[in-house]
């Protein structure tokens, strides 16, 4: 796919997974910086046992994420769609492609029985999905990957938004995990319009 194509039809790009695919594909490594942050209560407490001390890593290439997409989406086209038979409880990722529909789901946790004094609905929580005729994911998403604020639909879908059936292909991975309406979890890493 011809770099102006793909950013028309992008939907949902995670920099941080092409910037890493880029590094290994290329082999040139970024300038990178490593902080060290503490937090309040880390200077109390016991170095051994302190969970308060991280390290966050920034990385610097001389071009743009856009260039490091169209470098090595060859390569990530060559990985195969999932094959749902393969998914199972206690798995290791799986990692491929999806070609689905993007939509929303949303849904309210509640405590005790309804109609009873006990019953508390709590607040409602929202995600996108995936879905196709063999396979339902529910996603992992981080707002800020998503293309010209798409990913206000999902905020969109507790007021006015009827119905999202967006057809995509998406580059994913599956994880060991389902949610009680037997999706299995997924984190997209790009994802972009597809007709079909």
């Amino acid at each position: 796919m011809l770099t102006n194509e793909l950013h028309s039809a992008l939907v949902y790009l995670d920099r941080d997974f092409v910037a890493g695919k880029y590094e290994i594909f290329s082999g040139k490594s970024p300038s990178s910086q490593i902080t060290k942050t503490q937090g309040k209560k880390a200077g109390a407490a016991i170095p051994v046992f302190s969970a308060e001390v991280s390290a966050i890593e920034t990385r610097t290439f001389p071009i743009s994420t856009l260039e490091m997409l169209a470098t090595v989406m060859p390569t990530i086209q060559q990985v195969s769609e999932i094959d749902t038979a393969v998914l199972q409880k206690d798995m290791c990722s799986k990692f491929g492609w999806v070609t689905a529909t993007l939509g929303t789901l949303t849904a309210r946790q509640s405590q005790g029985v309804p109609g009873t004094e006990t019953y508390v609905q709590g607040e409602e929580q929202g995600c996108f999905t995936l879905k196709n005729d063999a396979l339902k994911l529910a996603l992992i998403t981080t707002p800020d990957y998503f293309v010209s604020g798409l990913d206000a639909l999902l905020k969109m879908h507790k007021v006015l938004l009827r119905d999202l059936t967006m057809p995509v292909r998406a580059f994913v991975r599956i994880i060991a995990a389902q949610d009680y309406m037997d999706e299995w979890i997924a984190i997209p890493y790009v994802m972009y319009e597809y007709p079909r």
